[in-house]
């Protein structure tokens, strides 16, 4: 069998199924930035990646960066937001669960697996055999639409038994266009109006204003 012209992160990327949206996102952006140069290979990428991870706005964006009149400019741009939005929604987040835990001490609870939220409870420090058990939800999303979150199976069980923190960076945003294509086995969409809070970077933003920043998004191909 002939081995194949894209890059191995391509490939890893685009075939993951453990990873959360912002680890495949940051291995297929490694892949995108090696063939950037060469059309025919980058369109062959984003086609892979399109395919492989249908459920992640992510790979939305870092296809449209990829289809820029630029590609490897906006590849790069690209990265660096995914780095500089992460740190500041840990930061945010973290905050506002501490402040939820002063108020109400007691452990959180989450589901799936998201790098994200592991940052954000390794800040936060929470032992997970408090006595009190959980009075908190936090989790992450794979994609955030103007009035839902599609995010692992689970998710919306939780959000209807504990007040929810949805934390995210801005490439989970995407128009109605868009995550009307997203979905997958596993995956569940969630009403945005049934969390508490959605973390958009730095930001804590309530779910309405998530939503609306989603809408805002310019149509745009991949």
């Amino acid at each position: 069998m002939e081995a194949s012209p894209l890059p191995a992160a391509v490939l890893a990327a685009a075939s993951d199924r453990r990873g959360g949206a912002m680890e495949v996102a940051a291995t297929a952006l490694d892949g995108l930035l090696a063939v950037a140069g060469d059309p025919l290979l980058r369109e062959q990428a984003v086609t892979v990646l399109l395919a492989g991870q249908p459920a992640m706005a992510p790979i939305w964006h870092l296809a449209r960066a990829a289809r820029s009149p630029d590609p490897p400019s906006a590849l790069a741009a690209l990265g660096r937001r995914l780095h500089a939005d992460a740190e500041a929604a840990v930061a945010a987040a973290a905050g506002w669960l501490l402040d939820q835990l002063a108020d109400h001490p007691g452990t959180v609870a989450t589901v799936s697996h998201s790098s994200l939220v592991d940052r954000v409870l390794a800040r936060v420090g929470t032992d997970p055999r408090g006595s009190r058990g959980p009075v908190v939800g936090v989790v992450g999303a794979d994609a955030i639409g103007p009035g839902v979150l599609l995010n692992a199976a689970g998710t919306r069980e939780l959000v209807v038994r504990l007040p929810t923190l949805v934390v995210a960076t801005a490439v989970k945003l995407v128009p109605a266009e868009v995550f009307g294509r997203l979905g997958g086995a596993g995956f569940e969409t969630v009403p945005l109006e049934a969390v508490a809070a959605v973390v958009v970077g730095g930001e804590v933003l309530s779910p309405a204003e998530a939503g609306r920043r989603a809408e805002a998004l310019s149509r745009g191909r991949p």
